[in-house]
């Protein structure tokens, strides 16, 4: 399967907008935003659990990275996780999810890592956190999730506070991608081209990724009544069939 999988186009998609499909688990359902292959694949995906769904043991030959959108996600590799929390389950880990009665909806991405020596697993509760911090412009904070020098991979979350604004969002080396986990952003390029990628308003659940050459474009970005984003830089310049 391939869908969106060309990574030189940039796409603006609104996942509200994605019909749920059937995974081969029962009460395991997804939103396919990117994929290149069948099962097992390198894809981006909303996956909706449904109460007390379980999926069976597997293991993760190219990695899992997850945010928890709704609900309560569980494990017996790295426990429970609310709303908002961050997950990196690295190359080579094996677990069994399921949920409770609350089910559990959840921003996943497969098979996006290539550095064996990263620290196998990552959790963050961003909710509870004490380390986002302040950055230069007012009414924005970020929270360092992920770094890799080796593999140039960045990841973070930014909170906008309502009435944010900057004329300086730089796209950043190795593509990027941003998901709008709350609240509304819009952003417009600063060179004036108007198609959606380089103008778009966007609420939760809107998907947004900028490919390697894009590197260096500048936007001007806002938020009306203020946002939270997860953000993620360099990784779409990884060579996924070299892993170190």
């Amino acid at each position: 399967m391939q869908l969106r999988s060309d990574l030189s186009i940039p796409h603006v998609v609104d996942s509200n907008l994605i019909p749920y499909v059937d995974s081969p688990t029962q009460g395991v359902y997804r939103r396919m935003l990117d994929r290149t292959g069948d099962e097992v694949a390198r894809a981006t995906t909303i996956v909706k659990y449904s109460p007390f769904a379980r999926f069976p043991r597997h293991t993760h030959g190219g990695g899992e990275e997850f945010v928890i959108l709704e609900g309560v996600f569980s494990d017996d590799l790295s426990g429970d996780h609310g709303p908002m929390s961050y997950c990196r389950h690295g190359i080579g880990t094996t677990h069994e999810p399921w949920t409770g009665e609350q089910g559990a909806v959840l921003l996943v991405k497969l098979r996006q890592m290539n550095d064996r020596t990263e620290t196998p697993i990552t959790i963050i509760d961003t909710e509870s956190s004490q380390e986002w911090k302040n950055v230069d412009e007012e009414k924005r904070q970020r929270l360092e999730l992920f770094s890799n020098a080796n593999t140039g991979e960045h990841v973070w979350m930014e909170r906008w506070e309502a009435g944010f604004n900057s004329q300086q969002w730089t796209v950043g080396e190795g593509g990027e991608e941003i998901f709008v986990l709350k609240g509304d952003m819009s952003f417009s390029n600063a060179d004036g081209s108007e198609d959606e990628n380089n103008k778009h308003n966007c609420t939760q659940g809107f998907w947004i990724r900028r490919p390697v050459e894009w590197a260096g474009k500048t936007f001007y970005v806002k938020s009306e009544h203020g946002c939270q984003l997860f953000i993620k830089t360099g990784h779409l310049a990884m060579k996924l069939d070299e892993i170190r």
